[in-house]
C-alpha cells in the first residue's frame, strides 16, 4: 500500500476516534486470496449470464451469412475487449476438467473470506479500509495491463465476495490533487449503520480539491 494511502487510512482512524468510535485491530487472514478468487468467480458468472446474448432473442444483433456467423459477429461486435476477456476466463474455469480445479475451489475460498468477516463482526460494528490503493487512473490507461487494473480492486472485492454492504467517502487527495476515499464496511443488512458512520465521519472531514478548487465538508 503506497504511503499516501497508509497516511489517509491513519487519518481516517483518527476521524473515527473523533466521532467517538473505539478502534480495534482485527485480522482478515483469507482476504489476501480475495483478488484471485473474485477474478475466477465473477468471470464465471459473467460468462454464464452473458451466454444468452447471442443475437437471437436479446440485445444487439449483427448481420451474418448464417446462424453461426451471426452468433460470432454478434458476440465479437457487441461486447468490448474487457467483457470478452471475462467471458473467455469464465468459460475456461467452468469447462470440463477445470471446474473443480478453479471454480469450485474459488467458491470454497469465498466462504472462508465470509467467515473472516463474520468473526470480525463479533468484535466490531464496522470496518474501515482505504477504497483503492491509488487515485483514479485515466480511461484506457491500463487497458493493455489488465492485471494492474484488477489490483485496484484489492480493497473492494472482499466485500463483494462476502455479500456485505459498504460505502466509500471522500477523505483526501493525492499529490496531483485527485481525490482519495475511505471505505466503511458493515454487517449484512445493516446499511443504515454504515450510513450513520459515513455521515458522522464526513462531518469531521474537510479537504480542498486542488483540481476543481472546491471544498468537501
Amino acid at each position: 500500500m503506497p504511503k499516501e494511502i497508509e497516511d489517509l487510512w491513519q487519518k481516517g482512524i483518527q476521524y473515527a476516534k473523533d466521532c467517538g468510535a473505539e478502534i480495534i485491530d482485527i485480522s482478515l487472514p483469507n482476504t489476501s486470496y480475495a483478488l484471485p478468487t473474485y477474478y475466477i468467480v465473477a468471470p464465471a458468472e459473467a460468462s454464464s449470464n452473458l451466454a444468452r446474448y447471442d443475437g437471437v432473442k436479446y440485445g444487439f444483433r449483427a448481420k451474418g451469412e448464417n446462424l453461426i456467423d451471426m452468433y460470432e459477429k454478434t458476440r465479437s461486435e457487441g461486447f468490448g475487449a474487457e467483457v470478452q476477456r471475462r467471458i473467455m476466463i469464465g468459460t475456461y474455469v467452468l469447462s470440463s476438467g477445470y471446474y473443480d480445479a478453479y471454480y469450485l475451489k474459488a467458491q470454497k475460498v469465498r466462504n472462508l473470506i465470509k467467515n473472516d468477516f463474520d468473526e470480525a463482526y463479533k468484535q466490531v460494528d464496522a470496518i474501515l479500509t482505504p477504497s483503492t490503493p491509488s487515485s483514479a487512473f485515466k480511461i484506457g490507461e491500463k487497458k493493455d495491463d489488465p492485471v494492474s487494473m484488477y489490483l485496484n480492486d484489492i480493497f473492494t472485492v472482499p466485500v463483494n465476495l462476502a455479500g456485505l454492504p459498504a460505502i466509500s467517502i471522500p477523505a483526501g487527495h493525492d499529490a496531483a490533487g485527485y481525490p482519495l476515499g475511505l471505505q466503511i464496511i458493515g454487517k449484512a443488512f445493516k446499511e443504515q449503520e454504515i450510513l450513520d458512520v459515513a455521515y458522522a465521519m464526513e462531518e469531521k472531514i474537510s479537504f480542498k480539491n486542488k483540481i476543481n478548487d472546491w471544498w468537501i465538508k
